[in-house]
């Protein structure tokens, strides 16, 4: 049987239990963000030391026939992380699996736009199966299991 992942649709002030760490949704954004920039300054750097990573970045998308696109990606598992959310105003956490497609498009420096990376964000979210069931349940049901 396929997953059904969805978008994951958070506020920035919902908080997320991942990987033994709470964090405000805004601060795991900020997080999937530095990781990136890791893996690119590891990249630019790896062999010269001594070289600023943008501008190594601008140098390398900056040819002299044309301007070329440069893209870093950063990807979960297919099948996702283990992940609690919980929503402002929720009464519980919300248990299931969190998966992510991250990635930093580095694109050609247009007309002294000083704009040179473009961050992208696709977080999906597959809650337990139990955690579907609870939230099928309509307010006339729940009324007469009381």
């Amino acid at each position: 049987m396929k997953t059904k992942f969805k978008p994951l649709s958070c506020n920035d002030g919902d908080v997320l239990s991942y990987k033994g760490r709470l964090l405000k949704f805004s601060q795991f954004k900020q997080q999937l963000e530095n990781e990136l920039w890791q893996k690119v300054n590891y990249l630019l750097t790896k062999e010269n030391d001594g070289c600023h990573s943008r501008e190594r970045i601008c140098d390398l998308i900056n040819t002299s026939f044309s301007s070329c696109n440069i893209s870093v990606s950063l990807s979960s598992s297919e099948e996702g992380n283990d992940c609690e959310i919980l929503r402002l105003g929720a009464n519980n956490w919300q248990k299931g699996k969190i998966r992510n497609q991250s990635s930093i498009d580095f694109l050609p420096n247009d007309q002294g736009s000083s704009k040179v990376a473009k961050i992208q964000f696709n977080l999906e979210f597959l809650p337990e199966e139990n955690e579907v069931q609870q939230h099928q349940l309509s307010f006339d049901d729940m009324m007469y299991a009381a």
